[in-house]
């Protein structure tokens, strides 16, 4: 089996962008009460999208491709690993996403 990277400069920013964002977002819901789960999570929603874009090998080619990152595969991975992270990191630190000073 051979794992390649095709992902260029542009699709990179752009997972990382969107990781930093999820995780922000995240944070500012609910009752946080770890100051960095930001950077957890979007490490979480970060591993989430390149696996799933850049090694599965059966999604590299699923359109729309964006300077060869797997757009569909990258956000629903990246969705998935930083929700799954959120709800724990959230969990086993006490907070709560139902209460608090930002909660919806």
């Amino acid at each position: 089996m051979e794992l390649t990277y095709e992902m260029g400069i542009g699709g990179l920013a752009l997972v990382i962008a969107g990781s930093l964002v999820l995780g922000v977002v995240l944070q500012l819901i609910g009752d946080a009460r770890f100051g960095f789960e930001w950077i957890l999570t979007a490490l979480g929603a970060f591993a989430g999208a390149m696996i799933a874009s850049e090694l599965i090998v059966g999604l590299q080619e699923m359109e729309p491709v964006w300077d060869g990152l797997a757009l569909v595969p990258a956000l629903v991975g990246g969705l998935i690993g930083g929700i799954v992270v959120a709800f724990v990191v959230r969990f086993v630190t006490g907070g709560s996403y139902l209460h608090g000073p930002h909660a919806v």
